[in-house]
């Protein structure tokens, strides 16, 4: 016979097995996904990968050829910048299904989350007890 801490355990475990395969399944779709975005005036076409890696750059039409080099090189960053943002919000989607809501998905794949920080305050709020309950017997009474 099994008992509830057992039982506890083996759901926790199963729920884990899940999140891995979920996990998986979104690498796989990050993996395999490509944006590709065209500039306004159709001069440049730019392709990135899941990760918002360039992959490709198209140049559609000869309006190129007559752009100034200041111009032409301002337009590829542009372009490029618009599919890295579109890859990122898409594997932003794709996370969302799997983590907690609030969760800064589009910082996080951006880079400007620090991460430190993020775990520092989620250890800070497990240490603090709940409203109205009572002192733990392993935390020291706080002095009033």
């Amino acid at each position: 016979m099994s008992s509830p801490l057992q039982n506890r355990i083996e759901q926790a475990f199963a729920e884990f097995e899940q999140q891995k395969i979920a996990i998986s399944g979104i690498e796989r779709k990050i993996e395999a996904a490509k944006t590709t975005v065209t500039a306004k005036n159709r001069a440049v076409t730019v392709t990135v990968d899941g990760r918002g890696d360039l992959v490709e750059v198209k140049f559609p039409t000869n309006a190129y050829r007559t752009m100034p080099p200041a111009e032409l090189g301002s337009l590829l960053v542009e372009t490029t910048k618009a599919a890295r943002e579109q890859a990122r919000e898409g594997a932003a989607e794709l996370f969302q299904t799997i983590l907690p809501a609030g969760m800064p998905i589009l910082d996080m794949l951006n880079g400007s989350v620090d991460f430190d920080e993020m775990m520092s305050e989620a250890m800070r709020a497990a240490n603090e007890p709940f409203p109205g309950a009572a002192s733990s017997p392993n935390r020291p009474e706080e002095s009033r």
